[in-house]
């Protein structure tokens, strides 16, 4: 036999003891538990399925069985429960609701209520009178001191004014009050001191139902004077915050009796929202196919509810909110010749007529009831711009070289021509105050000048010349105490005058104000809020404290 063979014995595997066994099957397992966990296959995701040994099993049968025989003894009435209708039952649940729901109110209190409540608030008293921030507080002029719970109440409102609440922090509290009446998002278009009428979100009559609330806008007879350095002016949302206009906006009107706001623009629709400084929704939109809107307005008589609007066209159009008709606008029987286009119009503030800028110096004069052509009136040179007296008596019309022309409007006389300092480049011209007592005049240059339209001679009581562009938009307050002036084609291009003094304000606007390239400016009816529209679509709204 060689060395390299190797002789291959049989090697002989001893059984396994007890010791191995158990190794074998703590850690591979037996076929008996295999077995086992087959028939519960059906439970192993279960939470309360745990892989136990047959006493645990057992352990579980048995208190199963318990169960089932502690079932067996319960008798069938008590396994369910009929309501029969019994009247002391009907007391007693109704008893429970009552608590419910008190409970439950008082738990919706207290979740808005603040976390952390000092018992000395109300014994500490502040008074506002100490510091020009702590007057901002004041709700009325009289008011000195105040306790701590009301400054807190004060300082809040005041912050949400600035910042309004986010929508994203009443969504739980909306998704509470599920069950409640009024689950859906609603307007509410009463004073709060007045009635409860609401217009829903989405609501296809909202406008009519505006009209025909309670809500409108409370002239001042008497008007404070205005301070002439600084302006308290404070931002709300944006107007048309939910649904921005997709091109430039290039007219603005508020209602003269409710809050409502028109804008419109070269998109062809005109949108009005319902203003409360908040939601601002939209109450309601046309849209006109085939003219791009130049100049919309409400009539200033809330008695003739209509909108008029006209772009670059041969007519206009009358929208009448109490009916939604619709009326085309174009015949001047005889003198469509001087009427090419219904895009520059504006109403008398007695909402009686329309005035039209036409060619050839050509002022007309629309019956805003009939639309019939009513009287027209003629210049020398290009008119500009025109306006109409406060009492509807006489007209002023202005052509490109500063000539100012004043028209009676019942005899249709010419009552004076006077000219303009500048007489280069004129763009615009407005009256303002009381009995029309200023009359500011816009130019190429930016040169703005105020004139005393009362005075006999014609010279200017101030000269403003903060802007280097041309004026684009001239527009008083009710009371005449502030001028806008602006101009679109430079950014940011807006100051407001203190009038009589004829001086910018010198706190606004900064120059972290997002004013734009501002395309059209109008004060509310009492001067409470001063809409200014811009090239982006967007309608920004303010708030003047002092109204």
């Amino acid at each position: 036999m060689s060395s390299n063979e190797v002789i291959k014995d049989d090697i002989v595997i001893p059984p396994k003891d007890d010791e191995e066994l158990e190794l074998e099957k703590l850690v591979f397992g037996d076929l008996k538990g295999f077995e086992n966990n087959l028939k519960q296959i059906d439970n192993i995701y279960d939470e309360d399925y745990s892989f136990d040994d047959d006493s645990d099993n057992n352990n579980n049968n048995n208190s199963e069985d318990e169960n089932d025989d502690q079932l067996e003894n319960i008798q069938d009435d008590q396994l369910f429960f009929v309501d029969d209708g019994d009247k002391d039952q009907n007391m007693d649940n109704n008893e429970g609701d009552i608590s419910d729901s008190d409970s439950n109110s008082d738990s919706d209190s207290s979740s808005d209520s603040d976390v952390w409540i000092d018992s000395e608030d109300e014994n500490i008293n502040i008074s506002l009178l100490n510091s020009d921030k702590l007057k901002k507080l004041r709700h009325i002029e009289t008011d000195s001191i105040i306790n701590g719970k009301q400054y807190i109440q004060r300082l809040r409102s005041q912050f949400e004014k600035i910042y309004p609440r986010p929508n994203w922090a009443d969504i739980n509290q909306s998704d509470e009050e599920t069950n409640s009446d009024d689950e859906k998002d609603e307007i509410l278009t009463d004073d709060e001191n007045e009635g409860n009428s609401t217009v829903e979100l989405g609501d296809i009559k909202a406008l009519t139902k505006i009209l025909q609330s309670n809500t409108k806008i409370l002239n001042q007879n008497q008007s404070r004077l205005l301070p002439p350095t600084k302006i308290d002016i404070i931002r709300l949302k944006d107007a048309n915050q939910k649904f921005y206009s997709k091109s430039a906006i290039q007219t603005l009107s508020f209602h003269p009796t409710h809050p409502l706001l028109l804008t419109s623009g070269y998109d062809r629709s005109i949108r009005i929202y319902h203003i409360d400084g908040k939601n601002n929704n939209v109450v309601s939109t046309i849209h006109f196919k085939d003219s791009p809107i130049q100049t919309a307005q409400f009539n200033p008589n809330f008695e003739i509810n209509k909108i008029f609007a006209g772009g670059r066209r041969r007519y206009m159009y009358s929208w009448d909110l109490s009916n939604g008709g619709i009326e085309k606008i174009s015949r001047l029987y005889g003198h469509e010749s001087t009427q090419k286009s219904f895009e520059n119009f504006k109403i008398s503030p007695g909402g009686n007529f329309i005035g039209l800028i036409g060619n050839s110096g050509w002022i007309n004069i629309l019956s805003s009831i009939t639309s019939q052509w009513l009287k027209g009136f003629k210049i020398e040179g290009t008119i500009v711009d025109f306006d109409w007296s406060i009492n509807e008596d006489f007209i002023v019309v202005i052509n490109s070289i500063g000539e100012v022309w004043e028209f009676d409007l019942n005899d249709r006389q010419k009552i004076i021509k006077w000219k303009d300092e500048t007489g280069v480049g004129i763009t615009k011209i407005k009256l303002g105050g009381k009995n029309n007592k200023y009359c500011a005049i816009g130019s190429e240059s930016g040169i703005v000048n105020i004139y005393n339209r009362l005075s006999n001679i014609k010279k200017p009581i101030g000269t403003l010349d903060q802007l280097i562009t041309s004026i684009s938009s001239l527009e008083f307050n009710n009371d005449g105490q502030i001028l806008s002036i602006a101009s679109r084609a430079k950014k940011d291009s807006l100051r407001l005058v203190h009038l009589p003094s004829c001086k910018v304000f010198q706190n606004w606007p900064t120059s972290g104000t997002p004013l734009g390239k501002v395309t059209a400016v109008k004060f509310s009816p009492n001067s409470e809020m001063v809409c200014i529209a811009n090239e982006a679509g967007k309608a920004r709204l303010w708030r003047l404290n002092h109204y």
